[in-house]
């Protein structure tokens, strides 16, 4: 009966892959929450879970790996090259790193036909065109793998149910595989530990708690070691995209991710009219509120700090607050942590007015991932790509996913991990706990678009066409000689250029 039921499974996947690919006339992935996405398989329960039967190859066999040596660091890869080998004793595995990603994008988009590494880990790539260049391989084959085998079900366990949901909108162009999803992680705000224990104060939950929040740090007086001042927040203008981090938060939880979905599809030019789609000015409205129009809650060198002053001014306390991402803990570096004594935290974005509930009536907690954007692919002329593959899909076994959070501070490939298992055998600090407990708890979602207005556009559509003005908001408030950049004016001139021009624009990739 079992076998029975596996066939009927199978037979059922087959079919339902050959209607979405007739039904999907081409154009790229499709974002989350579209029926096209496949459905996954229900992973809660592993107790079942056989792993599959592995490839083997001849001695001699080689494996050329090139990988963005970025805010992730390599010890992860390192230590899945020790592993990989120990596990395919004959093949030699080869890792060259870069940090540069001019390198990768010069290289994938014309050095690809010949070259001598298999796999690509990098950092936002175009990899649509790629796919249609024939530069890269289809990954149809790695993602309806078996994996594991699920005994308790009797159904097989696919690269594709190994995928992270949240990433799954980010990996299909037309109709097939082309990409593996490189990270996940979350955003909102890192926190001063020490600080908020040695204050009293408390992380907040809502906008509200967040501004009296900042009231009560700046009206506290409190200063550093060196005598510094502590201010609420502090954050780089040379990276202020960062406060996307609490911007996109608070877009989706104003818009739900239906909404937020039809935006990124760009098909409308509506989307950008502040009076018909109003939910990202509101969200930019509520960063306008805190940062702009109470700019005693920012260091004052925010604006002038680079990445790394901004990073250090953190680290040694001089602010309770700055706006994060995933990789934020590790570019500080656990030694600067260490020296300034400086236990660091990530919060989850706290909770606007009118911010969608669920069916108790309680906020959903959302997370912009904003390391969807990186990418694994393999070279299609890559001389070892048979390896290449089972790399792939020895990499999504569980045993060696959990390699990477191990050795990155608390981010995660794009796989499914069991997050209770990874609070109780993995995390060591306050950044890794609170990590993995906003990953579980949150509806994660990120800003790919498969839209030919973004991937085969010379300047990609996004949500801010016209820059994203937090640095010039914040310079130029208050001062009558510069622009005002108001979320009015900012969200109206917007509208006024994509109404002007959105034919054009539709003109210039080719569409209708």
């Amino acid at each position: 009966m079992k076998k029975t039921l596996r066939f009927l499974f199978l037979a059922l996947c087959v079919a339902v892959a050959c209607l979405s690919f007739a039904c999907n006339p081409g154009g790229g992935g499709d974002r989350e929450g579209d029926d096209k996405i496949p459905e996954q398989l229900d992973d809660s329960d592993r107790s079942g879970w056989v792993l599959r039967e592995r490839e083997t190859f001849p001695a001699g066999s080689k494996l050329r790996v090139k990988f963005f040596n970025g805010g992730y660091g390599r010890a992860w890869i390192d230590a899945m090259k020790t592993r990989f080998e120990a596990d395919y004793p004959t093949v030699e595995v080869t890792l060259i790193a870069s940090n540069q990603e001019a390198d990768f994008t010069t290289l994938l988009g014309t050095a690809l036909d010949g070259t001598p590494d298999d796999i690509y880990i990098c950092h936002n790539i175009p990899w649509e065109k790629l796919a249609k260049q024939g530069k890269i391989a289809n990954l149809d084959s790695v993602y309806n793998a078996e994996i594991y085998h699920d005994d308790n079900t009797d159904l097989p366990v696919r690269f594709l149910d190994r995928v992270c949901t949240s990433s799954l909108n980010s990996v299909r162009f037309e109709g097939s595989y082309y990409k593996v999803p490189e990270v996940q992680g979350a955003g909102g705000i890192a926190y001063n530990k020490a600080l908020f224990d040695a204050n009293g104060w408390t992380l907040p939950t809502t906008y509200a708690e967040l501004i009296t929040l900042c009231e009560t740090i700046s009206a506290s007086g409190a200063k550093t070691k060196d005598g510094e001042t502590v201010y609420p927040f502090v954050w780089s203008g040379t990276e202020a995209y960062l406060w996307d981090s609490l911007v996109y938060d608070w877009w989706v939880q104003l818009a739900g991710t239906d909404e937020f979905n039809r935006f990124m599809r760009f098909e409308d030019k509506a989307v950008f009219n502040p009076d018909e789609y109003p939910y990202l000015k509101q969200a930019w409205a509520y960063w306008y509120d805190l940062v702009c129009g109470r700019q005693s809650f920012s260091h004052p060198q925010s604006l002038a700090f680079s990445n790394l002053q901004c990073n250090m001014a953190f680290a040694a306390g001089q602010a309770a607050m700055m706006p994060a991402t995933c990789w934020v803990a590790n570019e500080i570096g656990a030694d600067i942590l260490s020296q300034f004594q400086c236990d660091i935290g990530l919060a989850s974005t706290p909770f606007v007015p009118d911010a969608k509930r669920d069916a108790e009536g309680k906020p959903i907690r959302v997370s912009y991932d904003l390391a969807g954007k990186d990418s694994i692919v393999v070279a299609q002329k890559g001389k070892n790509k048979a390896v290449a593959m089972e790399f792939l899909k020895w990499m999504s076994e569980e045993e060696n996913a959990v390699l990477f959070p191990k050795n990155t501070n608390g981010l995660l490939l794009a796989m499914r991990y069991d997050f209770d298992g990874l609070l109780r055998n993995v995390a060591e600090s306050t950044w890794e706990t609170d990590m993995f407990n906003i990953l579980k708890d949150s509806t994660r979602f990120n800003l790919y678009s498969s839209s030919p207005m973004v991937y085969l556009a010379g300047t990609p559509l996004s949500p801010y066409p016209d820059g994203n003005y937090y640095g010039e908001a914040f310079e130029y408030y208050g001062d009558s000689a510069k622009p005002v950049r108001t979320p009015d004016v900012v969200f109206d001139a917007v509208w006024e250029r994509m109404d002007r021009d959105w034919d054009m624009m539709r003109a210039a990739v080719g569409l209708s």
